[in-house]
């Protein structure tokens, strides 16, 4: 079992998550680095991405400490409504990552591999370059976006509430061990 301890919380997974028979690549500054098998075949073709010319802004008071998130406009009108019933619940839906490009992708992690973390651990999290579903503006990253978040009262509610608005969690928990648990990571799936 390998474990790494991330904004306070600690999150492990078997060895075998990280071997790799996929040969998938991305390039980042001129380098080829292999795709993990957790994303190996999940690559999003053309028909999943998002133009970003068509997203809308979700509300400011559902924006983490008033960051510019913005999701296809299907998905905010069916996060707003959410949001409205979660707060009848006293839930309160902080959203803290939307829609990000391919370019946004590789540039999250060209600079954490700058700043020295390792390229197979960083993947074990962070989409490659093409893989993320934030690509095609249907996913959100609810806050607190870490392990915790699993068990907030919020994630209960989603659990309990989510699909009713095409919601559902797509990095659940594994009790495998493979892959890592987000539960604080929701696609929209009309």
């Amino acid at each position: 079992m390998v474990a790494f301890i991330i904004n306070s919380s600690v999150i492990s997974f078997s060895k075998d998550a990280v071997k790799n028979n996929c040969d998938e690549k991305i390039n980042i500054d001129g380098i080829d680095y292999p795709v993990p098998e957790r994303w190996c075949g999940k690559k999003l073709d053309k028909s999943q991405l998002a133009n970003s010319k068509k997203l809308s802004k979700v509300p400011a008071e559902m924006s983490f400490e008033g960051f510019k998130i913005y999701v296809s406009p299907e998905t905010k009108k069916q996060l707003v409504k959410m949001a409205e019933a979660a707060k009848k619940d006293g839930i309160n839906l902080i959203v803290d990552s939307g829609f990000r490009s391919i370019w946004y992708q590789r540039e999250i992690i060209r600079r954490r591999l700058e700043a020295g973390e390792i390229y197979e651990k960083l993947v074990t999290f962070v989409a490659p370059p093409g893989y993320s579903e934030h690509h095609s503006a249907r996913a959100v990253d609810f806050v607190p976006s870490e392990a915790r978040f699993a068990f907030t009262d919020i994630y209960k509610w989603l659990k309990k509430h989510a699909a009713d608005f095409g919601f559902y969690e797509t990095y659940p928990e594994d009790t495998t061990g493979t892959t890592p648990w987000e539960s604080w990571h929701w696609v929209y799936q009309p």
